[in-house]
């Protein structure tokens, strides 16, 4: 049987909890926007400028004869996910080490920013596994404390 949390580490756990909660959401939503993101540029040709030669917000098709001037947002979203879902596997890991999950775990929970809307179902099923467990162990220490008077 793998060690069990510590009971010290339960507010450290709580913390993890939120930590990876939080960017679960965020990570889910970039990845979202990188998929519409794709879709737009390889599927339709365009590609999302800010601040440009063309105007403030504007789609522009990938093939143009004069190049965008402003901010490319089609890359800036590429860009934020993959740093967000390095955020992202640090808390899954902070998580998973405080819980003293086996390596398996580790991985699921890292697919969950690679697949798109998966996040959110293992976001909702690892915080119900991690609530239920923190609230049983504190069911029974409080039932050992209570039997030792």
């Amino acid at each position: 049987m793998p060690l069990a949390p510590k009971l010290e580490d339960f507010p450290k756990i709580r913390g993890a909890l939120r930590f990876y909660q939080v960017f679960a959401y965020v990570t889910g939503i970039m990845l979202l926007l990188l998929c519409a993101e794709m879709i737009v540029k390889y599927g339709l040709g365009y590609e999302l400028f800010a601040f440009s030669n063309y105007g403030a917000l504007t789609f522009v098709p990938v093939q143009t004869a004069v190049a965008p001037t402003g901010v490319d947002l089609s890359t800036g979203i590429l860009i934020a996910h993959g740093w967000l879902y390095v955020v992202y596997l640090i808390s899954d890991f902070r998580l998973w080490s405080l819980m003293r999950w086996p390596f398996t775990k580790f991985v699921m929970i890292a697919l969950g920013g690679v697949v798109p809307f998966l996040s959110f179902f293992v976001e909702a099923r690892i915080t119900k596994q991690v609530k239920s467990y923190l609230a049983g162990r504190e069911a029974e220490a409080a039932d050992l404390v209570e039997a030792a008077h």
